[in-house]
């Protein structure tokens, strides 16, 4: 049977009710399990991650304009305004033409979250979005690890020693962002889930 999530589980986590929570728990408890997020083990990583990302479960849309991210290649913003039209939206904020093109791709309408970047602020494919970026890293095996484990992860060119939950966090950010953050909810989140 699947771990059931609870508005109450991301009220702990977060340390605070917002209105985004009643439909991220629906969309967390129908998806999740679909993509094999179903341990106390997985959702204490997974919502760790998510509580950052969202700040507190109150944003499904990154605060910054996405100016930053105008002219990244790397991210497939080759045309004027891509970086504002594809900034960080979920809540793992999925940023730039080329992770919304791929999201759109596997609903099966290519151009879905490129037409319609707003879509991703819905819980529905906030959620999915996620699931899809942790099942396509293989992060679950980072987040059965037991907490005390050394993991190599390869970072700017070397191989580097981490924790599961660094292992997660770079691999979600890209670096080191939040990352005493993050470890602080993955602490609160093992705690209300296990």
């Amino acid at each position: 049977m699947a771990y059931i999530i609870s508005v109450e589980h991301l009220t702990a986590i977060a340390g605070k009710s917002t209105p985004l929570l009643p439909g991220l728990v629906e969309w967390i408890n129908k998806t999740c399990p679909l993509y094999d997020i179903d341990t106390a083990s997985e959702y204490a990583h997974f919502l760790a991650q998510a509580c950052h990302e969202t700040d507190h479960f109150k944003t499904l849309c990154e605060y910054a304009s996405g100016k930053a991210y105008e002219g990244r290649a790397d991210l497939g913003n080759t045309k004027p305004g891509d970086g504002v039209k594809f900034k960080g939206r979920g809540i793992f904020q999925t940023t730039g033409r080329s992770n919304y093109l791929q999201l759109g791709i596997k609903k099966g309408s290519r151009d879905l979250f490129i037409n319609t970047p707003s879509l991703l602020e819905r819980p529905e494919y906030a959620v999915w979005s996620a699931c899809e970026y942790w099942k396509t890293r293989g992060l679950n095996d980072a987040a059965n690890h037991a907490d005390g484990d050394i993991l190599k992860k390869k970072y700017k060119g070397s191989i580097i020693n981490v924790s599961p939950v660094q292992f997660i966090s770079i691999t979600i950010n890209g670096g080191y962002n939040g990352m005493d953050e993050r470890k602080k909810f993955y602490a609160i989140a093992k705690k209300v889930l296990t």
